[in-house]
């Protein structure tokens, strides 16, 4: 036996130049194997990915369609627990603020915010503008087939 014949694979000098490497026996069944596997792998992953639409997975939590906040006005939209996300649309900007829940819905003030019953208010960035009241915290948002969607868990 040749040196050449006991290799498995070998570049001849004429294919040197193109870097065709030839081989000298098959690859057989656990080859095949891993191929199928590694491209079960890959369509499982695009299904999956179609599937969600573009929806944003966790932490992310679906507030409302944007349809439901019109532009120039700010809506309190209740989550669980005792928690509100405050939206803001004016100055043609959307933002998202998590705050407590109380009796009414936050309200748009100047360029801030204010809750008349519990007599609360806040600056345009959630910082409170009366004692005793709990900061509003910005939530980073997101857009997802014409939901918006923010991340409680950004707050705290």
């Amino acid at each position: 036996m040749t040196n050449r014949e006991q290799r498995a694979a070998y570049l001849p000098p004429r294919a040197a130049k193109a870097r065709k490497l030839i081989l000298r026996s098959q690859l057989g069944l656990p080859w095949l194997l891993a191929a199928t596997l590694v491209a079960s792998v890959i369509l499982l992953a695009g299904v999956l990915l179609l599937a969600r639409g573009g929806r944003p997975g966790s932490p992310w939590v679906r507030v409302s369609p944007l349809a439901a906040f019109p532009t120039g006005t700010v809506a309190e939209v209740p989550q669980r627990g005792s928690r509100v996300v405050v939206v803001d649309r004016r100055d043609g900007d959307l933002r998202a603020f998590a705050g407590p829940a109380a009796a009414c819905p936050v309200a748009a003030d100047g360029g801030g915010f204010t809750r008349p019953c519990t007599r609360q208010s806040w600056d345009a960035d959630g910082t409170p503008r009366t004692p005793h009241t709990p900061p509003l915290t910005r939530v980073p948002t997101r857009l997802a087939s014409g939901d918006l969607y923010v991340d409680p868990a950004a707050a705290g």
